[in-house]
């Protein structure tokens, strides 16, 4: 029987579902809402392909494709208002997009679809939409990485975007035959994927059927509001971000996937060739920041071309001293929030306690009127200053590989 990752460490990548030729492995969501493999061992042959990749993605063998002296940091944007508006922060992804568009290519990338989220690909900028915009709970890319390959051996140029482990995951799947010179892919700079089922009690609490939006910038980029939905027919904002029963879930760090506690992909070695996210630390003026501005790292001579290749993009390039704080994912994972992380209960949590009991606990505020939210706060505060400390130390020492 194949040995694949534990729940503990499992990325929830699907690559050893893509990989079953005898379509023996099966993705379900389990009771916490989480997607693991399922193999049947009726159909199983022994041949151990989804067992070697998922070593390569789990034990993080890819790291070392990239030289960290190859890095480039940019501070950008997209030209393209229209296109900047519609993304979450600069747009940069978009400008990605519509370069490999023009030229013929395809687009892998993330929507949302029935209060799911899942890869598609697209083909037309008229799309784009579809794919545009960050999402916090976990992809499905069951036959994705197969359509990539496909494309590629048609000679199509494809843009893969992703976490990190979804960028490995590809190139575990496609192995040394696979097309350099046609696959582009951009990794997003990755907090962790929160539980399905956080979204759906969301959804639930709020009496709204539909989630449109993760986050959008209606009030500036900065200020934004998290999970727009239908709700009664129409389109409204399910509370802003500090009585967010989601948006606290997924910033408190208790309710996400366990093998992302501690990620081997948190590090300052990046797997893809391109990475984006909010550049919290720029200093551009609040006229040009209202809009948003993207942390685009360029980690090798591939993702710069495609950059070049870019007309709607401004960028200037940064420093790491600047960049690198406001990101701390970008050197150092979230070992020690494992002690706050109720992940594994969720199921219980939600079917046994009373339900002010279950948000209080997930959503920690302080109020008067909600004693267990603030025990909970004061538990969390300790555990922040250890946290604190170790990013700290684990930006010092990045710092200074990037500056050999």
């Amino acid at each position: 029987m194949p040995q694949l990752a534990d729940n503990k460490h499992c990325t929830g990548c699907m690559c050893c579902k893509d990989s079953c030729k005898q379509d023996a492995i099966s993705i379900v969501e389990d009771k916490n809402g989480l997607w693991y493999p399922i193999v049947d061992m009726q159909k199983c042959t022994n041949c151990h392909l989804c067992e070697k990749r998922c070593q390569d993605v789990c034990n993080g063998i890819l790291l070392q494709k990239n030289p960290i002296n190859n890095y480039v940091p940019y501070t950008a944007w997209n030209t393209n208002y229209d296109q900047r508006s519609l993304s979450t922060s600069g747009g940069v992804f978009a400008a990605l997009a519509s370069t490999i568009l023009n030229e013929g290519g395809v687009i892998c990338g993330a929507t949302i679809d029935n209060n799911r989220v899942k890869h598609i690909f697209i083909s037309s900028l008229e799309e784009l939409p579809l794919i545009q915009g960050v999402k916090y709970i976990q992809s499905n890319l069951q036959g994705i990485y197969q359509q990539v390959r496909m494309y590629l051996e048609t000679k199509r140029s494809v843009l893969f975007t992703g976490t990190p482990c979804q960028v490995a995951a590809l190139y575990s799947y496609l192995g040394k035959k696979r097309d350099e010179t046609r696959l582009y892919t951009a990794e997003v700079i990755c907090h962790g994927v929160v539980s399905n089922l956080i979204l759906d009690k969301h959804l639930e609490y709020n009496h709204a059927k539909q989630i449109i939006s993760f986050r959008t910038k209606s009030l500036g980029w900065g200020k934004d509001t998290y999970i727009t939905a239908i709700k009664k027919g129409e389109k409204v904002v399910l509370q802003n971000r500090h009585k967010n029963f989601f948006y606290h879930a997924f910033t408190s760090d208790s309710v996400t996937r366990l093998s992302c506690y501690e990620c081997r992909y948190a590090t300052i070695e990046r797997i893809a060739d391109l990475t984006m996210g909010d550049y919290w630390g720029n200093k551009q003026p609040q006229e040009e920041a209202s809009k948003g501005i993207s942390l685009l790292i360029a980690n090798n001579i591939h993702g710069q071309q495609l950059i070049a290749r870019c007309t709607n993009l401004h960028i200037e390039t940064t420093d790491w001293k600047l960049c690198l704080p406001r990101n701390p994912r970008l050197y150092c994972d979230k070992h020690e929030c494992k002690k706050i992380a109720i992940t594994t209960y969720l199921y219980f949590l939600f079917t046994y306690t009373p339900r002010f009991i279950a948000k209080n606990i997930i959503g920690p505020r302080i109020t008067k009127r909600s004693f267990l939210a603030y025990l909970r706060a004061i538990y969390i505060a300790k555990q922040k200053k250890r946290i604190d400390q170790r990013v700290e130390i684990e930006l010092k020492q990045t710092l200074k590989k990037l500056q050999k």
